[in-house]
């Protein structure tokens, strides 16, 4: 068999190098009744994300049916392109490697505090770390886990905002195939 052959792999397979599961809390079949919806949560670092999982807990989540899948999507590092750094070449691996490692690690523990939040209020979750752009990977898994719903939170962007940096929630809402649950930021 070639090389080729051998390094081949199916988009299937391409996306899941960028997805880690990070945690599954299943259901013991014979305590619980049958989970029938599957609710995403979209979280990272800000606290518009607690916000709207905190709402999701109190107001849309249900413990006897719904299996919550916990997502956050780390940023593929960068580094300046070549002109940046003038005529030298400068090899990057090593800090783009550690950046890469820095992100899963904060990712991960980012999910497991969630998850436990969740355990501790008797929620079945799965945790599941992805990289890549937030937008296009949190659409891409909520229709690959075939996503009743989906809940974000809104970082309360203006108009002008919104069309210059880009809007997770807003692209989540025309891209996703299932409800989209916008929750905004509750003033203080």
């Amino acid at each position: 068999m070639s090389d080729i052959a051998e390094t081949t792999m199916t988009p299937e397979q391409a996306s899941s190098v960028n997805t880690d599961t990070v945690l599954t809390n299943a259901q013991d079949a014979e305590s619980q009744s049958p989970l029938t919806r599957v609710i995403v949560i979209a979280i990272d670092q800000s606290e518009h994300s607690k916000n709207a999982f905190d709402w999701a807990i109190k107001n849309f989540l249900r413990k006897d049916n719904d299996l919550v899948v916990l997502i956050n999507v780390r940023p593929i590092p960068t580094v300046p392109g070549p002109y940046a750094i003038g005529a030298s070449y400068m090899d990057f691996t090593e800090v783009i490697t550690s950046l890469e490692e820095q992100h899963r690690v904060s990712s991960h523990a980012l999910l497991q505090e969630f998850a436990a939040k969740l355990k501790s209020h008797g929620f079945a979750c799965k945790a599941i770390a992805m990289r890549g752009d937030a937008r296009d990977e949190i659409a891409r898994k909520v229709s690959e886990v075939n996503a009743d719903a989906l809940v974000v939170g809104s970082r309360g962007l203006g108009v002008l905002k919104r069309t210059f940096l880009g809007s997770v929630s807003d692209h989540c809402c025309h891209h996703c195939d299932c409800t989209v649950i916008v929750v905004k930021a509750t003033e203080h």
